[in-house]
């Protein structure tokens, strides 16, 4: 097939701005920097139920809407026909493919919905499992080359489907989308909160995040102060932490911005983030960033994304005196954030891109 121009699946435009949206807005933001790079146009392929607040200023992509609705039925439908009309290969940042359109390239970033299934218990959960499991199988098979952000994702990946690892590029994840000024006076807005007397964390009920660990080591350090940021949705998920509620040095703030996580994430005595389960882990990234100190579970892929930089924790033990910890001695974090960058990640999927050009046929 004698490709066009490049379609960039823009559904996450509709979503809100989670890793995976963030991997890919960065990302698309750094190729418009190098579309000189490649041979062909650069088009971003938007629904009419796209965000228009969230696309970035764009120099060198071209933006289009298209189509109607929103969602899967545009991704798989309305986006497929794009594709095909256009001759174009499909760039799919999240996970997710338009099963009707020719294979392109696809970024399949983890596959906890396949691995943990005991993460997702509820009845809509279980329903949304079955989805994500379609549409990890039609990323393997649908896809002329397979994208990941960690070599721990790539070896499941590749395990799991019983794949080439030849088919799959590691592509690390950034942070310098993460401006790393921040506001001293925010802690006005939590009189509760000390200086650097604080541990901060970012959680969500989903169970990989582990919320259940910083509340059972809060308990086990009651000389400390936790702050724990996030909207917390019990009712919506079936959840009570009324019993784990008790202690007083658990502070829940509910959702704070990103200005305000930055002030949070300076001022704390450590970030903490005791995941369970990742395929990369941009926030401790961030924290390093912020000139934070970082405790990190040692599970799945963080041990190799933060190297030495960060303090080590078992997310199946909460048994642990932070203070104690934090007198280990962990390298300078500059030795991580100078591995990643949204500039390294784009330069490898331009990489990639010219190879299976050239690979097919297609002229530089």
């Amino acid at each position: 097939m004698k490709y066009e121009c490049i379609v960039i699946n823009g559904k996450f435009l509709e979503q809100k701005l989670t890793g995976v949206q963030r991997f890919a807005l960065e990302l698309t933001k750094a190729l418009d920097s190098k579309a000189s790079s490649l041979p062909l146009k650069l088009i971003l392929a938007i629904s009419p139920k796209a965000d228009k607040y969230n696309i970035p200023p764009l120099k060198n992509i071209q933006v289009e809407t298209i189509g109607f609705g929103k969602g899967v039925f545009w991704e798989q439908i309305c986006l497929s026909s794009f594709i095909r009309k256009m001759k174009a290969l499909g760039l799919h940042f999240c996970n997710a493919v338009p099963v009707f359109a020719p294979k392109g390239i696809a970024v399949l970033h983890d596959i906890s919905y396949k691995v943990n299934p005991s993460f997702f218990t509820t009845f809509k959960h279980k329903i949304i499992r079955i989805w994500h499991l379609m549409q990890y199988k039609a990323c393997v098979s649908h896809s002329l080359v397979l994208l990941t952000v960690s070599e721990f994702s790539k070896k499941q990946i590749c395990h799991t489907y019983k794949i080439n690892p030849e088919k799959i590029t590691v592509v690390y994840n950034g942070w310098q989308h993460f401006n790393t000024t921040a506001d001293d006076s925010l802690l006005e807005k939590y009189p509760f909160l000390q200086k650097g007397e604080y541990y901060y964390s970012m959680a969500t009920l989903a169970k990989n995040k582990n919320l259940k660990w910083i509340i059972e080591c809060a308990r086990n350090n009651q000389d400390s102060d936790f702050a724990i940021a996030g909207l917390l949705d019990l009712k919506k998920h079936g959840v009570s932490l009324e019993n784990d509620s008790v202690s007083n040095n658990i502070h829940y703030l509910g959702y704070v911005t990103d200005e305000d996580a930055r002030s949070l994430m300076k001022n704390c005595k450590a970030f903490i983030f005791p995941s369970l389960y990742e395929g990369f882990g941009i926030p401790p990234l961030e924290a390093l960033a912020m000139g934070s100190k970082v405790i990190c579970s040692n599970s799945t892929c963080l041990p190799e994304i933060f190297g030495k930089s960060v303090h080590y924790i078992n997310p199946n033990d909460p048994n642990v005196n932070l203070d104690q910890l934090l007198q280990e001695k962990t390298d300078d974090a500059e030795l991580a954030l100078s591995k990643y960058s949204w500039k390294n990640t784009s330069s490898k999927t331009i990489e990639v891109i010219n190879k299976l050009l050239v690979t097919r046929g297609e002229e530089k």
